[in-house]
């Protein structure tokens, strides 16, 4: 039953072509009868007609399968002897919310909440939906409560979530819920919140004597909170997490937020981008690590801590079209100025692999190398940078031409995702511009229909950033 209300959600955003309507956002509707103690909450939008649904098509209208998949979900209800505008849409409400009572009996103790526009469809609805589960266990049940229906896979699930509603303080007022939805913001098409003093119960139930320890010096977390929403550049998922750190944490190497100054080293056309920075001593720490007191291991901690003197500064690893049908992956390292990268690495490959690179000069830089035809192990110090290349040409990239800051396709991913000068790292992909490259690795061309519908895919970027208490991801797709 959960599947056809799954799979009813998911609908709404191919079907809602031409709808017409309000521009009504995302609300939290039922948490007002959820208990405080629920762990987990999901709010999704399931009005066609809404502001996040329209922009949805807008974007879902680019690609040419769109009707195609329109038409093949409506066969598939068609199947199950239900059709979309007369049984699944007037069974839908505005709004769908899923509220967890707790994490046992393998998740089946949730209940899902709406309002439908039409109360007798709503019925038939759920009368077609269990006729066509041959899994009884599948199958649900459902009752009026408030002016929603509740429904869930047992009778048991709605009558504990009634009795709790009604004794326990609402979820709606919950400091923690009401902040974190404050800090996700209205337009979403879900909103998700998980309560992180549950989870941190669990752990502590389930943890075991040996984790015992590590939790309490873990500090708090307050709460969990997703949001997948749509703007008219593409679609966009945040994820925050909400807490104090603890003694744990005191003392521990990290960095900060930092604004990438690598983006005016990078060639343009570099097609996939990771950015992050060290910080001092990241790697010092391995000596006192129980791990490394065995003689099999002891001998890789000194290794590990040159390492981590290169990976101090700012790093970023790319990739771009190199010679024949390989790419050209190259690393860039940007450590303190008393740090020399090659010596580190001649250190290494002289210590581990019993070797000694040839060297040669490019663009009046020394390069080390293990490698014949263009391809192998290159590296060399350029401009107080490190460089690591797979080719040749990786070395000659570095500060030559136009940089990938200057790119158009960068900055309109930047702009379109909420890159923001600074942050604790980022990953950009050019997908537009990788398909030919992937095109030419695999010696073959995507099926003409494939081809067609990843063309409106432009790039993705994913960011962290920090505010107070707070850690946050954002990933983006952007579509044109």
């Amino acid at each position: 039953m959960m599947r056809w209300l799954s799979g009813a959600t998911i609908g709404v955003a191919l079907v809602a072509a031409g709808c017409g309507g309000t521009t009504s956002q995302i609300g939290t509707g039922a948490s007002g009868l959820v208990p405080a103690s629920a762990p987990a909450f999901i709010a999704v939008d399931t009005d066609p007609g809404s502001s996040q649904w329209r922009t949805l098509d807008a974007l879902a209208s680019r690609f040419p399968g769109k009707q195609k998949a329109v038409d093949s979900l409506k066969a598939d209800l068609r199947k199950q002897g239900v059709d979309w505008n007369k049984d699944v849409k007037p069974a839908l409400g505005k709004e769908l919310d899923i509220a967890w009572l707790d994490f046992e009996n393998n998740g089946r103790n949730v209940v899902v909440l709406t309002q439908p526009q039409d109360e007798a469809k709503f019925k038939e609805f759920m009368r077609k939906a269990n006729a066509a589960e041959s899994d009884p266990s599948n199958r649900a049940v459902y009752d009026k409560f408030q002016g929603w229906e509740v429904i869930s896979p047992e009778q048991s699930t709605i009558d504990r979530f009634e009795k709790a509603s009604g004794s326990e303080a609402p979820l709606a007022d919950q400091a923690a819920f009401k902040q974190s939805m404050a800090r996700l913001g209205g337009n979403s098409v879900v909103r998700a919140y998980v309560n992180g003093a549950f989870l941190m119960k669990l752990a502590r139930t389930y943890g075991g004597a040996q984790i015992q320890p590590y939790l309490n010096k873990l500090g708090t977390l307050d709460w969990i909170a997703l949001r997948l929403g749509a703007t008219s550049a593409g679609i966009g998922l945040d994820t925050i997490v909400h807490g104090t750190p603890g003694k744990l944490f005191k003392g521990a190497p990290s960095s900060s937020a930092f604004s990438p100054k690598l983006l005016g080293t990078v060639p343009q056309d570099a097609l996939l981008y990771l950015t992050f920075h060290g910080s001092k001593n990241m790697f010092a720490g391995l000596q006192r690590n129980a791990l490394f007191s065995n003689p099999q291991y002891r001998q890789f901690a000194q290794p590990l801590r040159q390492i981590g003197r290169l990976l101090e500064g700012e790093n970023a690893v790319y990739a771009r079209p190199g010679a024949a049908r390989i790419p050209e992956v190259t690393f860039v390292a940007a450590p303190r100025k008393s740090v020399d990268g090659t010596a580190i690495i001649d250190h290494l490959v002289k210590q581990y692999a019993h070797r000694v690179p040839t060297v040669s000069y490019v663009n009046g830089s020394e390069v080390h190398a293990f490698g014949s035809n263009g391809l192998g192990l290159y590296y060399a110090n350029v401009d107080g940078k490190l460089v690591v290349t797979d080719q040749a040409a990786g070395i000659r990239g570095v500060g030559n031409g136009k940089p990938l800051r200057d790119s158009a396709d960068f900055k309109d991913a930047a702009d379109a995702s909420g890159l923001p000068g600074k942050s604790y790292g980022f990953l950009y992909v050019n997908i537009h511009s990788s398909i030919p490259l992937v095109e030419k690795l695999s010696q073959s061309k995507l099926p003409a229909e494939i081809a067609r519908n990843v063309e409106p895919l432009r790039s993705a970027v994913e960011y962290a950033v920090s505010h107070s208490h707070e850690f946050q991801v954002t990933f983006f797709l952007r579509i044109t």
